[in-house]
């Protein structure tokens, strides 16, 4: 792998109507692979490009129409004309045989055709943020823990306890005469989730707060 690679990012729109990848949580999730990836492999990479498209083509059998993904074939385009050798995605692969609501293994499959080196965060090609997570939080940090819930939580803390709060807001409401010590610490936490600022100062999260609190307890 060249050590100057030109990179580019290939975001998507994909999972199920109830459970959404949501693009920009892909970004964030590349970026952290990204860097734990140039960490361990000590590889330079230039900055990396964005390509987007708001949905994957829906599930078609492996048949694709590429007019159905402008940014994936402009990418493409672009590999082929060996304008980049490095392209993260963070896609949900499903295995072939399944039938999700979604094609996906097109990308990997035309974009390594065309030479470029595809590294899916989702997947953690090559256990780079395996590594990056137990150089980080100690052998006993687990990555399967680390999904696209607890890293919503992380990245978006504000958002997700104005979404705890809608969510149970009846629940909130029916026992707000109760003085107990369980509900007070429901309400302290989704009060610390918004006053969290995990960008400030140019801090950049890696993964929710309490998963490695709760790593640091097993024995």
């Amino acid at each position: 792998m060249n050590e100057n690679a030109t990179t580019a990012i290939y975001l998507a729109g994909h999972g199920t109507k109830t459970r959404p990848r949501l693009i920009e949580l892909q970004h964030h999730r590349i970026m952290r692979y990204r860097r734990a990836f140039v960490k361990r492999y000590e590889v330079a990479h230039s900055a990396p490009n964005v390509f987007m498209d708001l949905q994957l083509p829906r599930f078609g059998m492996g048949q694709v129409d590429l007019d159905d993904v402008p940014g994936f074939t402009k990418l493409l385009q672009e590999v082929q004309k060996k304008r980049y050798e490095i392209v993260y995605i963070d896609l949900d692969e499903v295995t072939p045989g399944l039938t999700p609501d979604y094609e996906s293994a097109f990308v990997r499959s035309l974009l390594e055709n065309a030479g470029a080196t595809v590294l899916n965060a989702f997947s953690d090609d090559s256990d780079a943020f395996k590594q990056a997570l137990r150089d980080r939080c100690g052998e006993r940090a687990r990555d399967y823990e680390v999904t696209d819930s607890s890293d919503f939580v992380c990245f978006f803390p504000s958002l997700t306890s104005e979404i705890t709060a809608s969510a149970l807001r009846r629940e909130l409401q029916d026992a707000a005469s109760l003085q107990s010590e369980q509900l007070q610490r429901i309400y302290e936490r989704i009060d610390d989730l918004k006053r969290q600022r995990p960008y400030s100062g140019g801090t950049t999260p890696f993964i929710e707060d309490r998963l490695s609190a709760e790593w640091r307890k097993l024995k």
